[in-house]
């Protein structure tokens, strides 16, 4: 019986709407949150496949591999065969089209204003709602990591207090901020967040990545089920 649940999350694109004058847009197109869920006793798998993929890719730098390439799959489908067989790792994603998007905190024309800060969380809320709507806590507690080291300790404690104020999700035991050049986890979510980005545009997420429950939010900007 796992004694702990871990989630660890990171995005891809970024969490800003900056166009020019002629209204071309200047951030990405796309912003896309992932999560990766592992029990205490799925470490050992994750990390001996990560310490092997290492030894044998000669990559001993973060992992910064693009999806498509030979190196993503062997990277990520083992991990999709971990998960698949029961070894109590689990992931979801959710994703957004900027141009499209019409909720809160992104666009300067919309009832909230815009605040990258806000709007990445927004989307962090609706990440962890998508998720435990289709998994659950495998104990009775979690930790939440998050590939992010640039928040002042204000905004941690506001992001604490705003997943706690929301009874569709746990509130986790501890928020822990770090590099992913620290966390094998986080190196597995970015590629699951990389790995969604031309899912944006209507293009076809990698194979390996079946193993990860999808939810666009382009449109699905209230919380409808």
């Amino acid at each position: 019986m796992p004694k702990h649940d871990y989630l660890f999350v990171d995005e891809s694109g970024d969490p800003a709407y900056t166009v020019d004058e002629t209204g071309q847009l200047l951030s990405s197109s796309y912003y896309v949150a992932a999560v990766l869920h592992l029990c205490d006793d799925a470490f050992r798998a994750i990390n001996e496949h990560i310490a092997a993929f290492r030894y044998y890719s000669k990559l001993n730098r973060e992992l910064k591999i693009p999806a498509g390439t030979q190196d993503y799959t062997k990277l990520m489908e083992p991990i999709k065969v971990h998960a698949e067989g029961g070894a109590n790792i689990w992931a979801s994603v959710v994703y957004v089209d900027k141009e499209r998007y019409a909720g809160s905190y992104l666009k300067p024309d919309q009832d909230r204003p815009p605040s990258a800060k806000l709007f990445r969380n927004y989307i962090l809320r609706r990440l962890l709602e998508h998720h435990f709507r289709n998994y659950d806590l495998k104990s009775r507690q979690y930790d939440l990591v998050l590939d992010r080291v640039d928040m002042a300790r204000s905004d941690q404690e506001e992001l604490r207090r705003y997943i706690a104020r929301n009874h569709n999700i746990p509130t986790p035991v501890y928020i822990t901020h770090a590099s992913s050049i620290y966390v094998e986890g986080l190196q597995v979510v970015h590629h699951i967040a990389n790995g969604y980005r031309d899912v944006v545009s209507a293009g076809q997420a990698p194979a390996e990545l079946s193993f990860v429950s999808p939810r666009d939010l382009t449109i699905d900007h209230y919380g409808q089920s």
